[in-house]
C-alpha cells in the first residue's frame, strides 16, 4: 500500500462552518483598497506613538522600532498583495509582545475562527518527557482513532513539539511560557480576527491512537463565525468598554471551545452565569469537601452583578478551603476581576494602580474624559520632570461595589497558567499581594499582560481630531493604561513579568484526562 493510500481523510466535515479555501477565496474577491491600507498605517502610527503606554519599555526589552517600521511599511504598501499587507501589520505588533496591543482584521476576518475541530493539551511523564494528546474533539472528526485519548506525533511532516515551538515563535505572548502556552493552543484553532490564517488548506497528522496504532490522517481547517445575533457576525469582547484587560484571541478561543467541546448540560449552565464565564462545584478530596470557582473570564458586563454571582457561589462553599481556578482565563473587565477578589478578602483588598504615557494625545485624553481628570496634572508636569509615566491611580474601589456582599473567609489557594491574561493577571497580583492564600501555576507565570486596554473606536469618541474611522470593521487595540501592584510589590509592573506562582504543578496525563486529578490534589494540599 502507498503511504498516500495509508492516509485516513474523516468522512464528515465540522458542521456550521466552511472551507479555508473558500473562505479565502471571497477575501480574495473584494480586496481592500490602496487608499485603506494608507489609512490603517498612518492609525496605527498615531495610536503607537502617542497613546501605547508600553513603547519605551518594549523598545527596550525587545529590541523593535514599530514606528519606525510602520513609517518603512508605509513606502512599500502598492506592491502588497492583501494577504501579505495583513499579515505585515501584523507583524509590526506582534514583534511588541503584547496581546492587549494589535491589529484587528476587517471583514469579513472579524467574528471567524479557523479551526481543525480538535484541541490538544500537553502533559509530562515523571522523567520529563513531553506527550501531546487529544483532549477534545467534535464527533464529526471522530474516525480511525482520531479520538479522545489519541497521541499527536507529527504535524505536517513536523515533530510535534517543534511544531508547537514554530508556532509559538509566531505568538505575542509576554514571556516564554506564555508563548509556547499560545503556540500549543493555536495549533489547532485560530482567530482570524486577530492575526492571518493558516498557511495550508488542510493539515496531515500522524498520532498514536488510545490503543497504540500508529496512524495518519488529513484533517482540513475550517472556518466558523464566533457569535451571530440576526445574521450577523459579532465582535466576541465590548468595543467601547472603558474597564478592559483582555487577550481578544484567547477570549474568541474560550467562546469557541465552549460551543464545539462544552456538554450540552454545562452548555446551559454557563449560559446562565454571565457570559458563561463562571463554573463551580463541590471537591471530595481525602474524605473532604472543598470548594472549586473555575473563572473561565472576566468578560462580563457588569463589576456589582459579577461580584454578586461570585458571592452566592462561595456563601455556599465548604468552610474547609476554596481551590479559585483562572487557567485559560483571557482577562475582560478588570472591576469585576478586582470585585471578585474582594468578595474572597475579609479584610479591604488594594487593587492594582494605573498610569498614563506623559504624551500631548494622553494628554488631550485626561483633559476631554471626566475619568481621566485625575491623571491631567501629572502628565502636565511631566515637561519639567522628564516622567515617561503619570502618576498611578486605582481604577477600582472594590469595597464600595462589593458593599453588603457576603464574604469567604475560609483558606483559599489560586491555580493559574501561562494563558491567565490581563484581568486575570490582575486578579492573580490581587490574590498574591493581599496575601489571600498561596498560587499554584502550572506553568512558573501568569502570561503578563500588564494594562487597561483601550479600542481605536472607543478612543475616537474622546479624540476625534486625532482619529479617524477606520475602513470594513478593521480595527486596533492598544494598551493605554499601565498597571503596578500594590502591597509589598507596590509598583512592580505586570507587563511581561506576570505573577510568580509560589508552588509549581507540571501537568500530569491524569490531569489532562481526568478533569486535574493531580492537580487538585496538589492544590489541597497547600490549603493545609
Amino acid at each position: 500500500m502507498s503511504p498516500t493510500a495509508a492516509i485516513a481523510e474523516p468522512a464528515r466535515t465540522l458542521p456550521e462552518s466552511t472551507g479555508l479555501k473558500e473562505f479565502m477565496e471571497r477575501v480574495e474577491a473584494d480586496p481592500l483598497p490602496l487608499a485603506a491600507r494608507y489609512q490603517l498605517v498612518a492609525a496605527a502610527r498615531v495610536l503607537l506613538e502617542e497613546l501605547y503606554v508600553h513603547l519605551p519599555l518594549k523598545r527596550a526589552m525587545h529590541a523593535t522600532d514599530p514606528v519606525q517600521r510602520l513609517r518603512l511599511l508605509e513606502r512599500r504598501l502598492q506592491p502588497l498583495s492583501e494577504p501579505q499587507f495583513h499579515a505585515e501589520l501584523t507583524d509590526v505588533f506582534r514583534d511588541l509582545r503584547d496581546l492587549h496591543t494589535g491589529y484587528q482584521l476587517p471583514d469579513p476576518y472579524r467574528g471567524h475562527v479557523a479551526t481543525l475541530g480538535f484541541l490538544v493539551e500537553g502533559y509530562a511523564d515523571p522523567d520529563g518527557t513531553p506527550h501531546h494528546i487529544v483532549s477534545k474533539i467534535d464527533s464529526s472528526l471522530v474516525h480511525a482513532g482520531l479520538d479522545v485519548g489519541a497521541e499527536l506525533l507529527a504535524f505536517n511532516g513536523v515533530p510535534v513539539e517543534r511544531a508547537i515551538e514554530r508556532n509559538a515563535a509566531a505568538q505575542a505572548g509576554s514571556n516564554a511560557d506564555a508563548r509556547l502556552a499560545r503556540g500549543l493552543e493555536s495549533l489547532t484553532l485560530r482567530p482570524l480576527r486577530t492575526g492571518p490564517p493558516p498557511d495550508e488548506h488542510q493539515v496531515l497528522l500522524a498520532y498514536r491512537t488510545p490503543g497504540g496504532r500508529h496512524r495518519e490522517t488529513r484533517v482540513p481547517w475550517r472556518v466558523r463565525a464566533v457569535e451571530q445575533r440576526a445574521g450577523r457576525v459579532q465582535d466576541p469582547v465590548p468595543t467601547l468598554a472603558t474597564g478592559l484587560g483582555i487577550d481578544v484571541g484567547s477570549e474568541v478561543r474560550r467562546q469557541v471551545k465552549r460551543a464545539l467541546f462544552a456538554p450540552p448540560r454545562e452548555r446551559r449552565s454557563a449560559a446562565r452565569a454571565p457570559r458563561g464565564a463562571v463554573s463551580h462545584r463541590t471537591l471530595r478530596i481525602r474524605g473532604r469537601s472543598y470548594g472549586y470557582l473555575r473563572v473561565f473570564s472576566f468578560n462580563v458586563a457588569g463589576a456589582r452583578s459579577f461580584a454578586e454571582h461570585v458571592a452566592r457561589i462561595v456563601e455556599d462553599a465548604p468552610a474547609g478551603g476554596l481551590v479559585v481556578d483562572v487557567r485559560g482565563n483571557p482577562g475582560g473587565h478588570v472591576p469585576a476581576a478586582e470585585s471578585a477578589l474582594q468578595v474572597l478578602s475579609a479584610r479591604p483588598v488594594a487593587p492594582v494602580s494605573f498610569s498614563l504615557p506623559t504624551t500631548r494625545a494622553a494628554l488631550a485624553l485626561a483633559r476631554s474624559n471626566p475619568a481621566f481628570r485625575v491623571w491631567t496634572r501629572s502628565i502636565q508636569d511631566a515637561v519639567e520632570t522628564g516622567e515617561v509615566y503619570s502618576q498611578a491611580f486605582p481604577l477600582t474601589d472594590p469595597e464600595a461595589i462589593t458593599a453588603g456582599l457576603p464574604r469567604y473567609t475560609g483558606p483559599k489557594v489560586l491555580i493559574t497558567d501561562a494563558l491567565s491574561y490581563s484581568a486575570a493577571d490582575i486578579f492573580a497580583a490581587g490574590f498574591q499581594d493581599n496575601a489571600l492564600g498561596p498560587v499554584l501555576g502550572t506553568a512558573r507565570r501568569t502570561g503578563a499582560g500588564g494594562a487597561n486596554v483601550w479600542t481605536h473606536e472607543l478612543l475616537r469618541v474622546w479624540l476625534p481630531e486625532l482619529l479617524g474611522q477606520l475602513p470594513r470593521g478593521a480595527g486596533f487595540r492598544v494598551a493605554l493604561r499601565r498597571a503596578t501592584r500594590a502591597r509589598g510589590n507596590v509598583d512592580v509592573p505586570l507587563e511581561d513579568l506576570g505573577v510568580q506562582a509560589d508552588e509549581l504543578h507540571r501537568l500530569t496525563r491524569r490531569d489532562v484526562t481526568g478533569r486535574n486529578r493531580d492537580l487538585l490534589a496538589a492544590a489541597v494540599a497547600l490549603l493545609g
